[in-house]
């Protein structure tokens, strides 16, 4: 991800900004609330088993997968993956825009791209009060994350099942995709521009890592930042687990493990960030 389009943000978010920074990066399409939709599929279609198991049938095809079978796994994990980058869009909505998104299982959709990836839809659905005391921003966004852990437990219990997928894996890529959205947020002054701006985005990383009574956030897993004297670019955070991604494809067209992966070595993870 570069740098976000229109950062400088003045007291009320833009909205055309908002939308084409969410469209962009993180493939979220926001639909008004009198937009027909042109995805086929919502969350809530994803909680009914037969329509979830042809949809995830259908996206380890695209993956060269398959479901129940070899690679069934990595469905699922990759699943979580790719979800994720919906979850970042929420994220930053919020804290870079100050805008919530619906996140409803009416409402959200999601569509197969034909390469096993998916896009996104969804509705805004408050812009809060840019000026709002840090007191009340930081109970808004605790609903929200409260909220959406519930969303993603619902799915993932489902996903798990299909898949044989382990739901503390995919809770893992989740949390770290997150830390990482927050890592290069707060790293990069591109993004946040104004000290006001930054201190909105390290509170509400704070609100997102926060145990909730005796137990751990599950955005909270913890992480290990990627350290070698020839690396001088932005903080690269290591996933605790593997996605499985380099199942997909063979040969020429082999995904290989991701820059974050556990499995690569300092050495080899340092070669690939540098030749991209």
């Amino acid at each position: 991800m570069g740098r976000y389009p229109g950062s400088n943000q003045d007291s009320d978010p833009k909205h055309s900004e908002l939308v084409e920074t969410l469209q962009h990066f993180f493939v979220t399409k926001i639909r008004n609330s009198c937009e027909t939709s042109e995805y086929s599929v919502t969350v809530k279609d994803l909680l009914d088993e037969e329509r979830r198991k042809s949809f995830l049938r259908e996206q380890a095809t695209q993956q060269g997968l398959e479901l129940g079978g070899m690679g069934s796994v990595a469905v699922g994990t990759l699943f979580a993956k790719r979800y994720s980058v919906w979850v970042m869009a929420v994220v930053s909505a919020f804290s870079l825009y100050d805008t919530l998104l619906r996140i409803e299982n009416d409402v959200v959709r999601v569509e197969l791209t034909g390469s096993g990836r998916m896009r996104y839809e969804s509705q805004l659905e408050q812009c809060l009060v840019a000026n709002a005391d840090l007191t009340k921003r930081r109970s808004q966004l605790t609903m929200l994350k409260g909220r959406l852990q519930l969303h993603l437990e619902t799915i993932f219990k489902g996903v798990a099942a299909d898949t044989g997928a382990s739901e503390k894996v995919m809770w893992a890529l989740i949390a770290h995709n997150v830390q990482q959205l927050y890592a290069q947020m707060i790293h990069d002054e591109g993004i946040w521009k104004t000290a006001e701006r930054l201190t909105r985005i390290q509170e509400d990383r704070s609100v997102w890592l926060a145990p909730q009574g005796d137990t751990e956030s599950p955005f909270a897993s913890k992480l290990k930042c990627f350290e070698h004297p020839k690396w001088q670019g932005q903080p690269l955070l290591i996933r605790r687990y593997c996605c499985l991604a380099y199942q997909v494809g063979s040969g020429s067209h082999a995904h290989g493990y991701c820059n974050s992966c556990p499995k690569l070595d300092s050495e080899s993870r340092l070669r690939n960030l540098l030749q991209s």
